[in-house]
């Protein structure tokens, strides 16, 4: 059996845990926040904010057979660069709300290259590195890298709105490129703090910054893969309701929020080492060795609990909870994403978005989207998903060779082959217009990530539907994916899916505009 601790794979590992980086790295993401500022002069960071007057703003078994128990799930929206990403209604966040805190959320900057739009000054001296995943092996793109004379706010550990605001003035900034990569003009000098950022994952450390050129190690700029606050870590807090087929907490310890044992070509999160939160939605936490911290009908029954965490997962499962979601349970969760919290759901826990957030999509299937298997040859539609999957090294784009059996690539780009779709959403996207605070209207629908054909099946071949999208409510996101997260068996590596997820998760935590939710 071999051991990978997700905290940090030194690189020499990459051959081996090709996918495994990839999908990690992919799901927390780059983003842009708001508009840029008028005057082009300071950077956007996200902050909580109280809002004056109106806001701105079944798995399906291991066969086919196996109907109703299949769990999937997936989340997020891409950005890229902040210059790409301004006017995208669906990729707006959303950002006020609050009870007067402020909550300091760098994500993005105004200045592509960098600077702050206030002057040079006196930069004597440059810091470069990689940003990688917690996982230590995949780049992270977009991520807000800036020094600081004083020590930031860390991430609150509750549901709060990441609005974007403004560096101070002067602030050395810059984000990271597709591969990771960042090089940032400073003044050297001592008692600095040297920040890493990409949506609720951020790193804070003090660093003296001698003259010259200065190539940082990893270590020291990579994305954390713990919550420890006196060490300045911060990562999302999560919630994942534990469904049968659908293993997406494989996929976090892959991604780095745990470690990982490869035994049979089966890499799982071993037990004990996760960094997230497991409750029955169909599957015991216990049956594999996890601590449960109770079923999903206590969890959504339950909003100081929700309050406790910045995203959730629903993956792919049966009704035996969703069944019990009623008229409280569904406004406990509405009031939480509006708040600014992340939901995601997945293929036959399609209820968990079409009884809560109905007006955002319809299902093929009508009241019940319980769907057949069926694969689907997608198209990427984000442009910044798609340079991010072409970057790959080919290492991470086959994970074939870790296997013994068959799985997707990533050497059809732009189209990449998505497995266990058990679900599907019909085009259109309905439009969702809310005040957008200046007079005029803003669309919070759904985004399509990838879409690609039915099959012929319960939906026609010739009919094309978005596989993976995500839409604004309030301050919060919620993303759909009709496929299963990870492919029914385990299997060592990220899977393309995996990895769509993973850019998609870290894209919809970072900063946004705050619109009221749908009247």
């Amino acid at each position: 059996m071999t051991v990978f601790r997700s905290r940090r794979h030194p690189h020499f590992v990459l051959s081996h845990r090709l996918d495994l980086a990839v999908a990690v790295l992919a799901t927390l993401g780059l983003s842009a926040c708001g508009p840029d500022s008028e005057e082009g002069g300071a950077d956007e960071v996200g902050e909580e904010e109280t809002p004056e007057g109106p806001e701105e703003d079944a798995d399906q078994g291991e066969d086919a057979d196996q109907g109703e128990d299949a769990d999937e799930d997936e989340d997020g929206e891409s950005s890229g660069e902040s210059d790409d990403a301004e006017d995208d209604d669906d990729s707006s966040s959303g950002g006020g709300g609050g009870e007067g805190q402020n909550w300091p959320k760098f994500d993005t900057l105004t200045q592509p290259d960098g600077g702050d739009g206030c002057g040079e000054g006196d930069n004597d001296a440059t810091l470069s590195g990689t940003v990688f995943a917690p996982n230590g092996t995949i780049p992270s793109p977009g991520a807000l890298v800036y020094v600081t004379g004083v020590e930031p706010e860390g991430v609150p550990d509750h549901v709060y709105c990441e609005e974007c605001v403004e560096l101070p003035c002067g602030t050395k900034s810059t984000e990271t490129d597709v591969n990771g990569a960042f090089s940032l003009p400073v003044s050297s000098g001592p008692g600095q703090f040297l920040v890493v950022q990409k949506g609720q994952f951020m790193r804070i450390t003090p660093i003296d910054i001698p003259a010259g050129d200065t190539d940082l190690p990893d270590e020291d700029v990579e994305l954390p893969g713990e919550w420890s606050p006196d060490d300045g870590l911060y990562i999302p807090k999560i919630a994942v309701a534990n469904g049968t087929f659908d293993r997406l907490e494989d996929a976090l310890g892959k991604f780095g929020l745990g470690d990982t044992s490869i035994t049979n070509f089966q890499e799982r999160t071993i037990a004990g080492t996760e960094q997230f939160d497991l409750y029955n939605n169909g599957r015991d936490p216990g049956t594999d060795g996890f601590p449960s911290q109770g079923t999903m009908t206590q969890l959504i029954s339950d909003p100081d609990r929700l309050d406790d965490y910045h995203i959730i997962f629903v993956p792919c499962s049966g009704d035996t909870y969703s069944d019990a979601m009623g008229p409280a349970e569904i406004e406990n969760i509405r009031s939480w994403v509006e708040a600014g919290g992340r939901w995601y759901a997945a293929d036959w826990s399609n209820e968990f978005m079409s009884k809560v957030f109905p007006e955002y999509q319809t299902f093929y299937g009508g009241g019940d989207g319980d769907l057949g298997s069926y694969d689907s040859l997608a198209d990427v539609l984000d442009d910044g998903l798609l340079e991010w999957l072409e970057s790959m090294p080919e290492p991470l784009k086959d994970i074939n060779p870790l296997n013994d059996e068959l799985h997707p690539t990533l050497y059809e780009l732009p189209k990449v082959m998505t497995v266990d779709n058990w679900s599907g959403i019909q085009y259109p996207l309905p439009e969702i217009l809310v005040d957008d605070g200046n007079g005029g209207q803003v669309n919070i629908g759904h985004k399509a990530w990838l879409e690609g054909p039915g099959s012929g099946f319960d939906i026609p071949a010739n009919e094309i539907l978005p596989l993976t999208v995500t839409g604004q409510y309030g301050c919060g996101k919620i993303q759909f994916t009709s496929y299963h997260t990870a492919e029914f068996f385990n299997y060592v590596g990220l899977s393309p899916q995996e990895l769509v997820l993973i850019y998609t998760i870290l894209e919809i935590g970072v900063c946004q505009e705050n619109y009221p939710p749908p009247g």
